[in-house]
């Protein structure tokens, strides 16, 4: 194997490893079946973060109130809020924690405030909803029923609103990977689920066993931390909720970097702990887990493959590059999954053909990401919505 052809190989096997997990989740989406739940009696806390929401937080109140039971508390947490969110959430007829400017900020600390001001509350059961998601209906039942069968963390199905600009429609494609499909084939494999934030629902002494922390994907860690309790939170398929979209390319920008910073932190502190967990109790979950950690995001992925291959090509590895572009191709069936079982209209898959772009874009964000991480940044603000 000559030097070009090798360095096309190591450039290009964290793509293949993409590849592979995404492939394997996406087969096993479609074989997924959401299983029957049991009659149960749970009293809901939905607790609501809220930011400056004055505008939009009546829809997803008005979701709430039509679903909510007598037995069911609805909690929102006005958070270090400039205008009337907290106004609004009392004509609903929530309970409302107001969290001054002086206070930690981010939903980390907002979440946590809440469970900490509920343990005076009676509840079994907290759901979590962000400020812009609406729930269908059925949403409290469904989840009902799966607690009620033994589990003890589910999270629902998360989509992204429908988009009105083409940044919107690229994040309602991006959000279909990790909102459904991705979801369902771990639920399908037996492997645990993760919480997303909105549409999360935990039993109550798991809830208020363990804490919501980290400046980023505060919900990331709180999964992985439950994973290594032995806890293995379900998806509920027919719990549907969909929520805003990034606004335009700025904030859907801020809101990957986020994302991915969240995720460069959680590999650095969970990998290890995840594989020796995974070795010594044969746990499939924490090797799944530890997986999605150590391998790069989608778009990085497909850049991964799309260099390995040209590089590989380039000395004469025709071998290696057809395996790279059978990479990229399960990559694109992925995507493809995701979107059918989402039901994308054709502004969605119209809005693939900037993909070229998109992986450029998404170079620049984990470059950001990673930049956040080394300068040890502490807090990333709340995504301008549509």
């Amino acid at each position: 194997m000559s030097a070009i052809v090798l360095v096309g190989v190591l450039i290009g096997l964290p793509g293949l490893a993409v590849a592979l997990h995404l492939g394997t989740l996406a087969v096993a989406s479609l074989l997924y079946r959401e299983p029957r739940g049991a009659e149960g009696d749970v009293r809901f806390l939905v607790l609501v973060p809220a930011h400056d929401e004055e505008r939009g937080i009546a829809r997803t109140l008005e979701a709430i109130v039509r679903e909510r039971r007598p037995r069911d508390h609805v909690l929102v947490v006005a958070d270090r809020c400039t205008d009337r969110t907290a106004d609004v959430a009392r004509s609903f007829g929530a309970l409302v924690l107001e969290r001054g400017a002086d206070e930690e900020p981010g939903r980390a600390a907002a979440r946590q405030a809440g469970l900490d001001l509920a343990r005076t509350l009676e509840w079994d059961a907290v759901l979590m909803l962000d400020a812009d998601s609406v729930i269908e209906p059925g949403f409290l039942a469904a989840c009902e029923r799966t607690l009620a069968g033994g589990a003890v963390a589910v999270q629902a199905r998360s989509e992204s609103g429908r988009g009105r600009s083409l940044a919107s429609n690229a994040a309602l494609a991006a959000f279909t990977l990790q909102g459904i499909t991705i979801p369902r084939g771990r639920d399908r494999l037996g492997v645990s689920v993760r919480l997303r934030g909105t549409g999360m629902a935990i039993a109550r002494d798991v809830a208020l066993a363990h804490r919501f922390r980290a400046p980023a994907s505060e919900d990331l860690f709180f999964t992985l931390d439950l994973l290594l309790d032995g806890v293995r939170c379900r998806h509920v398929e027919s719990a549907r909720l969909r929520s805003d979209g990034a606004g335009d390319w700025g904030a859907f920008g801020g809101q990957k970097v986020r994302y991915e910073a969240g995720r460069m932190s959680a590999a650095r502190t969970y990998v290890p702990r995840l594989l020796r967990r995974a070795l010594a109790h044969r746990d499939l979950s924490c090797l799944e887990a530890a997986w999605f950690l150590a391998t790069p995001p989608f778009a990085m992925g497909v850049l991964s493959l799309v260099a390995g291959a040209a590089i590989a090509a380039i000395g004469g590895g025709w071998v290696a590059a057809a395996v790279f572009a059978a990479g990229l191709a399960v990559l694109a069936l992925t995507v493809v999954t995701g979107l059918i079982q989402a039901r994308a209209g054709l502004h969605v898959w119209l809005a693939l053909l900037i993909a070229p772009w998109y992986v450029a874009f998404k170079a620049v964000v984990q470059v950001r990401a990673l930049a956040g991480l080394l300068r040890r940044e502490r807090y990333y603000g709340p995504t301008a919505r549509t």
